[in-house]
């Protein structure tokens, strides 16, 4: 799943700018609380369609458990549409296991296969980040996490900050417990932060409007060198194999399926996003 650069819609806004960019995903909320929600959940039920027509991740912000909404915004979201959700507040896997039991009973009911609509945990306390590991473990349907960065600096009595070293444990503990088990790690920040957020290690940026969309995509690009090195290793391993090795040496370093699994996902990234490219044209 490519997720470079996710525009957050807000409520009551047109969506046409955001279809029309280059965007690899739109994300309609549910969480408002400035807006009531049987409204909200009908401006994203019209919306989905437009945004699968446009060849785009269709992705839905849907209420945590404990406020008793999370049925009916399912209820009304779970279509061919939907590509995935984020689920806000989670703090602790049985809240993404909630999640998965509904998805699957929506899915099921509505022929539509298990497990595609995937699920993006959003940390934004204290008790969600120390249990970020579990919660992207929870279910095999978890596809990343997404950092609400400003939310947890209020939750820790923090001063909001989107570039500086305050809040840096937690970043890293997020690109860690993603990365460790083959999920995105996701940053809502503005979009000139795109580039400094690659640098951390994230794979795609939640923003707020479309009109850093291009400089994301690049910033969370692979880049060249990444590239070559990523099919000098596949290319290396697949020759070791072949002779019943199970690791190949490409220059100082020892490849392995683990590395070669890595550089499969860059390759695999690059793919997806060559076929966006040719889509806007």
């Amino acid at each position: 799943m490519l997720l470079r650069s996710v525009v957050r819609v807000s409520p009551g806004a047109l969506i046409e700018s955001a279809v029309a960019s280059a965007a690899d995903a739109v994300l309609l909320s549910l969480t408002d609380a400035r807006h009531d929600i049987v409204d909200l959940r009908q401006v994203a039920l019209e919306a989905l369609p437009r945004i699968r027509e446009a060849g785009k991740i269709a992705i839905v912000e849907v209420n945590h458990p404990r406020t008793r909404l999370l049925r009916g915004d399912l209820e009304t979201v779970v279509t061919p549409g939907l590509g995935a959700v984020f689920l806000a507040h989670t703090v602790e896997p049985q809240d993404v296991r909630d999640l998965a039991v509904l998805l699957r009973e929506f899915e099921y009911n509505r022929g539509i296969e298990p497990g595609t609509v995937r699920a993006f945990p959003v940390i934004d306390t204290a008790r969600g980040l120390l249990r970020a590991a579990e919660v992207v473990h929870a279910v095999p349907r978890v596809a990343g996490l997404a950092f609400a960065s400003d939310h947890y600096a209020d939750d820790i009595g923090a001063r909001r900050e989107e570039r500086g070293e305050r809040l840096g444990y937690a970043r890293g503990a997020i690109i860690a417990a993603a990365r460790a088990f083959d999920a995105l790690p996701l940053v809502e920040a503005s979009g000139l932060e795109a580039a400094n957020a690659a640098q951390w290690g994230f794979a795609g940026i939640v923003l707020p409007d479309t009109r850093t969309v291009m400089q994301a995509n690049v910033a969370f690009g692979a880049g060249p060198s990444r590239i070559e090195r990523a099919m000098a290793y596949v290319t290396a391993y697949e020759e070791a194999r072949q002779t019943g090795a199970w690791v190949a040496r490409y220059k100082t370093v020892v490849v392995d399926s683990h590395a070669v699994r890595k550089a499969k996902q860059v390759l695999q990234a690059e793919e997806q996003a060559g076929e966006s490219a040719d889509d806007e044209e």
